[in-house]
């Protein structure tokens, strides 16, 4: 005859299907939340408030994401120049649109569509492409170099100097304009454009990997460059391109978070990789 038995102090209970520790346990998680929640739902308007705040910056921190990444994944290599890139772009925009007083349009395609995606072609023809069966740390100390000599050879090349407080302007007339949209934030004309460039450029990346010739390649160099090479796909092309693309996005991420600093200088850039790092974990 089967009997009933005592399990000890771990008793099972069937109705939650958890034993009696873990639904103490779950019941206070529980609690905890139901606090967190009603505590978020009396300060709404803060919540809100912050997350609105935050939504300009956290956008441009998603697209260094992307573009970090993106170098990593389709050549192996922790970009660390990658603030250094964006600086590059950031700096010889302010240059060409401030101090030569070209138009909005044609420095930000300079600086961003041309310049930067020719210093990640450049950058990978002719080192990080002999790197790739070179050690990590070789790769690291490569890039960790780069990171303080292209600052400052674009400051030899151009006589660039630091600018002066607030000397960065956006990507928009009246970048300083303030909308009220919710009431609770105002945002910027630079701010609401910065978004809306990040987006198109997010969906157009998505677009690209999934319907374009090019992305598949790109996808099936992540999964295996060797077996790649093996069906007739150019690696190397492949590689170029995905670095290009990257230093784009490096360069448009420079040109954006540019006006939010003090002053145009190297050392904010630097920051970026961090940001790189820890928003693409």
């Amino acid at each position: 005859m089967w009997q009933n038995r005592t399990l000890g102090p771990k008793r099972w209970d069937v109705t939650t299907g958890l034993r009696a520790p873990e639904r103490t346990v779950a019941a206070l998680a529980a609690a905890a939340l139901v606090l967190v929640v009603f505590g978020a739902l009396a300060d709404a308007d803060k919540l809100f408030r912050a997350f609105l705040q935050g939504m300009p910056v956290g956008s441009v921190f998603a697209l260094i994401a992307i573009g970090f990444v993106l170098a990593y994944k389709t050549s192996g290599v922790f970009n660390l120049a990658f603030g250094a890139q964006a600086y590059v772009s950031a700096a010889a925009y302010y240059e060409l649109h401030i101090r030569r007083e070209w138009s909005i349009l044609p420095a930000v395609v300079v600086a961003v569509v041309v310049l930067a995606p020719a210093v990640g072609v450049v950058l990978e023809a002719l080192l990080f492409r002999h790197l790739r069966t070179a050690p990590p740390v070789a790769r690291l100390v490569v890039s960790l170099g780069l990171l303080v000599a292209l600052p400052e050879l674009f400051n030899w090349l151009t006589n660039f100097t630091r600018t002066s407080s607030y000397g960065a302007v956006g990507i928009v007339p009246d970048g300083r304009v303030t909308y009220d949209v919710f009431g609770v934030y105002a945002y910027t004309r630079d701010e609401l454009v910065n978004m809306g460039v990040i987006l198109v450029a997010v969906v157009g990346l998505g677009a690209l990997f999934r319907y374009s010739p090019i992305g598949l390649e790109m996808r099936a160099v992540v999964e295996s460059a060797r077996m790649t090479e093996l069906a007739g796909v150019n690696a190397d092309r492949v590689s170029a391109f995905a670095w290009a693309l990257s230093s784009l996005f490096a360069g448009l991420a420079g040109v954006l978070l540019a006006p939010r600093f003090a002053k145009l200088s190297p050392q904010p850039f630097f920051e970026l990789v961090i940001v790189a790092i820890a928003a693409a974990a």
